[in-house]
């Protein structure tokens, strides 16, 4: 994996009610080979509603980063697309991502770009959608508890074969919108030493250490903690983002 994020604003006549923030850093390994983060994320407000995206370039394919990157981009085309079109399902938005992520990383091929692809959309139409392609975290904390699209190796959830570029199945789930809503994305490098049964509290020290924060001040704060991560030995890269409605942040 390797460290890029991307960070883009539609304008819209209203301030939108959810937020989001992240941060994303190179590993040890990658940084001891002189490589860069092969992760990529992206956020992105717009008439569409609030968009996140992480994506995880595979390590053994040559143009790792670059397919991370359009994944990002792709999503964010496609969610426009898809909203302007009428929103009809989002069986109809995932369909649509692949092709467009084949168009960005063009003359490239999809075998040496291969990436996982996890989004989170907080739709105006009233819905939370969540959707991955391959390993990491996907999951919407409630007022009912935890709900999981995809989530660490230790739970079972992982398929490491699972990226664009191999055809693969999306896992999907979507929600109505409720106040207090928290979503976490990450790729293996941070899902992977996370203990399901302490995700609860993971999930808060997010919001208890970082939500409040300015925005300029944030995305170093958690750039931080992703550099010195705590497990003993930890290599890969490391991406982490959230997306909260605003009563979450504000509580």
């Amino acid at each position: 994996m390797t460290s890029t994020s991307e960070r883009t604003e539609d304008h819209v006549s209203r301030r939108p009610p959810d937020d989001y923030f992240g941060a994303s850093t190179v590993g040890p390994r990658h940084r001891s080979e002189g490589k860069r983060n092969e992760d990529s994320w992206l956020g992105a407000r717009g008439a569409f509603g609030t968009l996140v995206v992480v994506s995880d370039g595979m390590g053994s394919r040559r143009e790792a980063r670059r397919g991370a990157q359009m994944a990002c981009r792709a999503v964010l085309k496609a969610v426009r697309a898809w909203h302007k079109a009428g929103a009809h399902g989002l069986d109809e938005l995932l369909v649509r991502i692949e092709p467009l992520w084949c168009s960005l990383i063009a003359p490239s091929i999809a075998r040496d770009c291969a990436a996982t692809c996890l989004f989170a959309l907080a739709h105006v139409h009233g819905q939370v959608h969540v959707a991955a392609i391959g390993d990491g975290l996907a999951l919407l904390r409630t007022q009912r508890g935890m709900e999981w699209v995809v989530g660490p190796r230790a739970s079972g959830f992982a398929n490491e074969t699972a990226a664009l570029g191999h055809s693969a199945s999306w896992a999907s789930r979507s929600f109505p919108r409720a106040g207090g809503d928290v979503v976490v994305l990450a790729t293996d490098g941070v899902a992977d030493d996370l203990l399901p049964e302490r995700m609860n509290g993971f999930v808060q020290w997010l919001m208890d250490d970082f939500a409040g924060m300015a925005p300029s001040n944030r995305w170093r704060a958690l750039q931080r903690e992703l550099k010195d991560w705590p497990t003993p030995h930890h290599t890969d890269d490391k991406t982490l983002v959230v997306l909260a409605q605003r009563e979450a942040v504000l509580a």
